[in-house]
């Protein structure tokens, strides 16, 4: 983040200095006015500078791609990182020749990092930003094996006529189970119960 502290005879002038420094505009800063100056007798006698102390506005998308991309670096993983902007979410696309690591066992390294990404992402963000972190097409095939998995298992619990309880897993996949399942029989229904890490998803028989 670039910041510096400006001077001119007036706040304006002390802030467009600092933007030409700084080689940013307007709209790229945040800009504190630290002494608003004084004109002086004759704009000679007893005058004093304008200060103001410009900083370059923080990207929230720009911190959270460099955060990941640092992250994936300390791995000793080699991958791009893409970042494409939707309209209430970001999707960081990752690549490379080791994707397979970076998505773990059933996605726990991805989901991982998507937690620690989102972190990063609205820390900075005056409104929340959803981040998904994906490789390689895996959150695609993964809601597909989540759905038929949904299907399954509801089957089984209509069958046998007892609740059946899901491993812990990410609030984005118990949607997938909880959407595939919304109106699939009236004797079927899906809740969310645990805490932090342990929260998981029950498909629940109704008599």
């Amino acid at each position: 983040m670039k910041e510096l502290t400006a001077t001119g005879r007036t706040v304006d002038e002390a802030v467009q200095s600092g933007l030409e420094q700084l080689g940013l505009h307007a709209d790229d800063v945040e800009v504190d006015v630290v002494d608003e100056g004084k004109k002086g007798l004759f704009g000679i006698f007893g005058h004093r500078s304008a200060v103001v102390n410009i900083r370059e506005k923080i990207d929230p998308v720009k911190e959270a791609k460099q955060y990941l991309e640092n992250v994936i670096s300390h791995m000793g993983i080699q991958a791009q990182v893409t970042a494409e902007e939707e309209s209430k979410r970001v999707v960081f696309q990752l690549k490379g020749d080791k994707t397979a690591l970076l998505i773990g066992k059933r996605g726990q390294t991805l989901n991982a990092l998507e937690t620690l990404t989102q972190l990063v992402l609205n820390r900075h963000s005056d409104r929340y930003i959803q981040a998904v972190v994906d490789a390689e097409g895996y959150r695609a095939k993964r809601k597909e094996t989540l759905a038929q998995l949904a299907l399954k298992l509801a089957d089984q619990a209509a069958r046998q006529k007892k609740d059946i309880h899901l491993e812990p897993m990410p609030s984005s996949e118990r949607k997938v189970i909880h959407d595939t399942l919304a109106g699939y029989s009236q004797h079927i229904e899906t809740y969310s119960t645990g805490e932090d890490h342990n929260r998981h998803l029950v498909i629940s028989y109704k008599k």
